[in-house]
């Protein structure tokens, strides 16, 4: 009687789920360990101050492991940096490589203006194709009040 209790639950609970018309977006697709598609992108923002390729890189495979995981399709990100940080997306930066494949993967790398004009820096000192937000910091805010996931590694 037990067993048949169990196996009308999760019936029951295997039909709600496709009445309802639900998607999980944590549930790995069929054999590739990628999340189901979802209608509603994930939304992320990375904040980053510190200027040292280790930490960069540690960054990037973040990034890059979120969008394997949920799926590129399925995910926004943005990393966000100022102070120290805006050195490693100068044009010059240590990790180069890896801001090309970010940006090429159609990661948001922003620069912060407050920093830039600070540490007079211009915009023809910074690495191609980045994006730049008036404040780093303002931003950061803006895109919390917004909902977006925020993560400093």
């Amino acid at each position: 009687m037990k067993q048949w209790l169990v196996i009308f639950a999760a019936s029951a609970a295997l039909v709600c789920g496709v009445l309802s018309g639900s998607t999980n977006v944590n549930a790995a697709g069929p054999g590739d360990g990628q999340a189901q598609p979802s209608s509603k992108k994930f939304r992320v923002v990375f904040h980053v101050t510190e200027s040292n390729p280790q930490k960069w890189n540690i960054v990037l495979n973040n990034v890059a492991n979120v969008q394997h995981d949920l799926g590129k399709d399925n995910v926004v990100i943005e990393i966000v940096t100022h102070g120290p940080g805006i050195d490693m997306l100068k044009a010059e930066s240590k990790v180069g490589p890896r801001l090309a494949q970010a940006l090429d993967d159609n990661v948001v790398l922003a620069a912060c203006e407050n920093t830039m004009r600070n540490a007079k820096v211009t915009k023809a000192d910074m690495y191609a194709g980045i994006s730049y937000v008036p404040s780093g910091v303002t931003h950061i805010i803006q895109r919390e009040s917004e909902g977006w996931y925020y993560l400093r590694p």
